[in-house]
């Protein structure tokens, strides 16, 4: 009986060590970081606890095990949904961002697809998790240039507001009429 369990015990160390070589043969390591939101626009979302859920866990798809990707996948493909279906800053409530939102959840949904097909294939998977990574740095870019424009308008606007005072004050100068009138003479 003791002979058993210790071979049964060894049996197992030597499929955890096997587990652990293949994690780390099978790592999958995205092509591109993640584009980062700049100070503004990470205050803009700091009310938006989905984004930072779904922020979050998609970083931890720079680099991971190809079975923790799948079986992280359906997790992350709800978080996206939420994050699609709960816009909160009105200033991100636009066509542009929904879309890259919807973009977001279409390609997470087939990550989670690719996890119940058993020959999915590690390229296969690689290249999702660099669609996913593309699509959440297009996002994080989109809500920067949202700020940037929002900065820019209101730069442009206290310009024109100070040119358009400026020129209030500035009295009229009134010349001598070169040509004087018929009336005149």
């Amino acid at each position: 009986m003791l002979l058993l369990m210790s071979c049964k015990k060894k049996n197992t160390e030597q499929e955890s060590e096997y587990s652990l070589q293949l994690d780390a043969v099978n790592t999958i390591k995205a092509e591109q970081v993640i584009v980062q939101l700049n100070e503004k626009s990470k205050e803009l979302v700091k009310a938006w606890p989905e984004y930072q859920k779904f922020s979050d866990l998609v970083s931890q798809y720079q680099e991971i095990t190809l079975s923790d990707a799948l079986l992280n996948s359906k997790e992350l493909s709800e978080l996206a949904k939420q994050l699609r279906d709960s816009i909160r800053i009105e200033s991100l409530n636009i066509h542009p961002v929904k879309m890259r939102l919807n973009v977001l959840h279409s390609e997470t949904l087939r990550l989670a697809d690719m996890a119940t097909i058993p020959t999915i294939t590690e390229p296969a998977v690689s290249q999702e998790n660099n669609n996913i990574i593309q699509a959440f740095s297009a996002l994080n870019l989109k809500i920067n240039n949202i700020n940037s424009m929002e900065k820019l308008n209101s730069e442009i606007s206290a310009f024109v507001e100070e040119v358009m005072e400026e020129k209030d004050s500035i009295q009229p100068i009134k010349k001598d009429d070169p040509n004087p009138s018929k009336d005149s003479l």
